[in-house]
């Protein structure tokens, strides 16, 4: 049976990614006062890295457990082809263009890249580390999970916790130990479980849905809930806590919001903005992997024509970088999408189809 594409998502989505421009651009208001009062919001916009792990988990989880349930069983070689169509054409677009601007210079940052290890390199696009943390999952995920699902459903979860635990351990004994604190936050032995948090919901869904319709009993006390996670996150910024038991509250917080909003409608006071992050959400992987390159872009063209008042220029920053993203979307991304819903379609027995075509259309940013 179909079941209808939760477009609450995208709204999570569209609002994880604005967490990160305004992470990464910054705002500037020109009057110091609400600059100061905005700088924690600011400074906490990181956790939307978290939350895109959580939502990729949960996304790619339940392709993954759905298709390995069914007669079919689950296919890697359609899973891995589905990524890259996902993935690459938008990804190799940006390589060329830092190839065609650096010239052999740029080799040495993008090939960290081109390996999926960049979250192991320091002269790379520092930003792209999470997107190697993301690839990293997808191996071991579709080499796992399965492995593990045939061996009881009971097994996928004690391993999920495992990591969760084992995680935070490594953290906190990493940096106790002296370890770099960028290291701690790219590397994917430290981060892979705020992914494997999204792929334990997908799991409750799946095997416990009496449990998981229990907590969306709750959905205010989940939102309240997460937001006091992002508070804390926001006024503590001690770099032993942040990095060690603070990634943890990330990704919790992450999980309670959207547990909060999961299939919630979009009709209430708030329908404008809503689907408006929906619409951000929707652009967001060119969004991510474009955004400080089309923000230079935006500065060089500002200083050409004069636009020095910060409100103004913050604004403009913000424009080109949304606007050039949503342009590589629809040019880009899109058509390659398209390619593989057919790759899908075509190659999808038709006994679990309709499951496989109802995880890959949920499954717009990773």
């Amino acid at each position: 049976m179909a079941v209808e594409r939760d477009h609450m998502l995208d709204t999570i989505r569209g609002g994880a990614i604005l967490a990160v421009l305004v992470f990464h651009l910054r705002i500037a208001t020109g009057v110091p006062a609400l600059d100061r009062a905005l700088r924690p919001i600011v400074d906490v916009g990181w956790v939307g890295v978290d939350l895109f792990f959580v939502l990729s988990g949960l996304l790619v989880g339940t392709m993954i457990l759905a298709e390995a349930d069914s007669p079919a069983g689950f296919s890697r070689s359609r899973f891995f082809a589905r990524r890259a169509l996902r993935l690459w054409p938008v990804l190799y677009l940006y390589l060329a263009a830092m190839m065609i601007a650096g010239g052999g210079a740029a080799w040495a940052m993008v090939s960290p890249v081109l390996l999926h290890v960049q979250n192991y390199a320091t002269h790379g696009p520092s930003h792209l580390w999470s997107l190697a943390v993301e690839e990293h999952f997808y191996l071991v995920a579709a080499l796992g999970l399965p492995w593990l699902l045939r061996r009881g459903a009971g097994r996928v979860a004690i391993v999920l916790v495992a990591v969760l635990i084992g995680c935070l351990v490594l953290r906190i004994a990493a940096l106790a130990g002296g370890a770099p604190p960028t290291a701690v936050q790219w590397q994917t032995p430290y981060r892979i479980d705020a992914i494997a948090a999204g792929v334990l919901l997908a799991w409750g869904e799946r095997y416990r849905p009496g449990h998981v319709a229990r907590v969306l009993r709750h959905r205010r006390w989940c939102i309240a809930g997460a937001a006091a996670g992002f508070a804390l996150l926001a006024y503590v910024d001690d770099v032993q806590w942040r990095y060690g038991a603070g990634l943890t509250i990330a990704w919790g917080a992450s999980a309670l919001l959207i547990l909060g909003l999961r299939h919630r409608p979009r009709t209430s006071p708030f329908a404008g903005p809503v689907a408006a992050l929906g619409w951000l959400g929707g652009i967001s992987y060119s969004l991510y992997i474009w955004h400080a390159s089309l923000a230079q872009v935006a500065d060089a063209l500002a200083t050409a024509m004069g636009i020095d008042d910060p409100p103004v220029a913050t604004a403009w920053r913000y424009a080109v970088a949304t606007g050039g993203a949503a342009a590589i979307s629809a040019c880009i991304e899109r058509p390659f999408m398209a390619s593989r819903y057919r790759l899908a379609n075509r190659s999808a027995p038709s006994d679990h189809g309709s499951a496989q075509h109802i995880a890959i259309a949920n499954s717009y940013h990773r």
